[in-house]
């Protein structure tokens, strides 16, 4: 499993990309707007990002019309058109968006999908990802579990080359669900990623190594 940080937070993407275990980094306006970062001041939050070590980093057009998420898009991917990914609302103007973009070879993460459905179209217009909401769908009374393993699921079932990238995670025991599911890409905000090692029992037995270390040096 890919695992990304879901933060526009300088400091918290350094720190998790050090950790060896993050492959990349995601952001939206909404993120970029708790940190306090403009859309101008993103480029060089890219940049920062991916010379700490991001294999992968997915930037969100601002737009929500078609012909200006195409040109927000383009601009995004430029930054560094082997690692960028453009992440796009899943709504009828994002799917024309998206799959002018896949035409361009610009990869695309279509955004906010919910349903089944919206997974095969995701597929149908060349998406690279879908970012469901697990946390959001269970807020909204759904089973957000199976309802993500059933989209894995259809996209097996369809051989489509779109991976679902996990997100509104709140627990970081939902990535052992997931995963055994066959997600293969989930994002984490910076607090539920620290808590993926967390481990009493761990703890307990490297306490333990520690002391007869000491003992026998």
């Amino acid at each position: 499993m890919r695992i990304y940080i879901d933060s526009a937070d300088e400091a918290a993407i350094a720190e998790a990309l050090a950790s060896g275990y993050v492959y990349g980094v995601t952001t939206n306006p909404t993120i970029l707007r708790r940190a306090g970062v403009r859309a101008a001041g993103v480029p060089a939050l890219a940049r920062m990002a991916l010379a700490a070590g991001a294999h992968e980093l997915h930037l969100q057009v601002y737009s929500d019309d078609a012909a200006a998420m195409v040109r927000e898009g383009r601009t995004l991917a430029e930054l560094d058109a082997q690692r960028v990914v453009v992440k796009i609302p899943a709504t009828p103007a994002g799917y024309a968006a998206a799959a002018q973009l896949a035409a361009d070879r610009v990869r695309v993460t279509l955004t906010a999908v919910y349903t089944i459905r919206q997974a095969i179209l995701a597929a149908s217009v060349g998406a690279a990802y879908i970012a469901v909401y697990v946390g959001r769908m269970r807020d909204a009374g759904l089973d957000a579990l199976a309802l993500v393993a059933g989209m894995q699921r259809t996209l097996d079932a369809q051989h489509a080359p779109v991976a679902i990238l996990a997100a509104s995670i709140r627990d970081a025991a939902e990535i052992e669900a997931l995963a055994a599911a066959g997600v293969a890409t989930v994002t984490l905000p910076p607090l539920v990623l620290g808590q993926l090692l967390d481990s009493p029992l761990t703890a307990a037995a490297a306490a333990a190594f520690r002391t007869d270390a000491g003992a026998i040096l």
